[in-house]
């Protein structure tokens, strides 16, 4: 029952937004501008669209962060992450939020080519954006954090790459932040105490299993698709570092998905570091918060510069 005190509100449900505020820098919101409603591509006739902020100081080229939102695939907003995007941006980041479509109309991997039609989007544009293609974090909370995993853990190969837009561009990042992200469907889910059904059921109108179905495409999915969904199996060596967020009291996502992670990356030796939070469940507030809040910043300076 403890988990339950994460789910009080539907703005914890399943993390559409996770964490209620960043820890900011004393800068004011003058420091920064925003851009809405860039339209970064174009798939099956939708307008894909991303927000991005600025710090007004400095000259740039800035180094950038893409910030994906959660809500298992088909629900929640860009909006869910504005507080991050303002955040970073007044630390020294471009940082953009980004919209994907939404099962059931737009079934797996649909979210996983916006995503990195996002990345190629900025590369592309990098000159007119004033950002560094060569800087490049992605950063995702659950639903968000698997498309976070898959955008760096990928490369064309992998045939994800999809029709968004600027296929000429590489949609390959420099750093991974995931919160709370499964990344080997082919392990068996736990089941939901009757408390946390009824949380998702308020939330989606549905099951659990009916929102995986839709994302799938099938309510009886076969290995060999869950395998193809899994993050694990496109790991290499060539791999960005990554930096993993886990609950030990998630009910949702497994300790286990998160060291099946850590295993994977540590065979082919990418660097990471797999951060258990204890007591934190699907999202965590208060000083479980500021303390990852400050092991992703450090991460991302480190990995990409910035001022933080």
């Amino acid at each position: 029952m403890k988990h339950l005190r994460f789910f009080k509100s539907s703005v914890f449900t399943l993390c559409l937004l996770f964490i209620i505020s960043p820890t900011l820098s004393a800068q004011s919101a003058k420091d920064i501008r925003i851009e809405k409603e860039i339209v970064y591509g174009h798939a099956a006739g939708v307008d894909l669209r991303l927000d991005i902020a600025w710090p007004v100081e400095g000259k740039g080229p800035f180094p950038v962060i893409l910030f994906f939102h959660g809500g298992g695939w088909q629900a929640g907003n860009k909006t869910d992450m504005n507080h991050w995007i303002q955040s970073y941006a007044k630390s020294g980041y471009a940082a953009a939020t980004v919209e994907y479509r939404f099962a059931p109309a737009f079934k797996w991997p649909s979210q996983v080519q916006d995503a990195k039609a996002a990345v190629r989007y900025l590369r592309a544009n990098a000159g007119i954006l004033n950002i560094d293609p060569e800087r490049i974090g992605v950063m995702g909370e659950s639903a968000g954090g698997y498309l976070a995993l898959m955008v760096g853990l990928t490369g064309p190969a992998d045939s994800l790459e999809g029709d968004g837009g600027n296929p000429d561009f590489s949609s390959r990042v420099q750093a991974v932040v995931s919160y709370f992200s499964a990344s080997d469907y082919t392990l068996p889910r736990a089941e939901l105490s009757p408390e946390v059904q009824a949380e998702v059921m308020k939330y989606y109108n549905k099951s659990l299993k009916e929102v995986m179905a839709d994302y799938i495409g099938s309510t009886n999915p076969d290995k060999a698709t869950l395998l193809r969904m899994s993050v694990l199996p496109y790991i290499d060596e060539k791999d960005p570092p990554v930096l993993i967020f886990q609950g030990d009291a998630d009910p949702f996502v497994s300790v286990e998905q998160a060291k099946r992670l850590e295993a994977s990356l540590d065979k082919v030796n990418v660097r990471h570091e797999l951060v258990l939070v204890k007591g934190g469940g699907h999202g965590w507030t208060g000083k479980l918060k500021e303390r990852t809040d400050r092991k992703m910043a450090a991460f991302f300076k480190r990995e990409i510069g910035g001022r933080r």
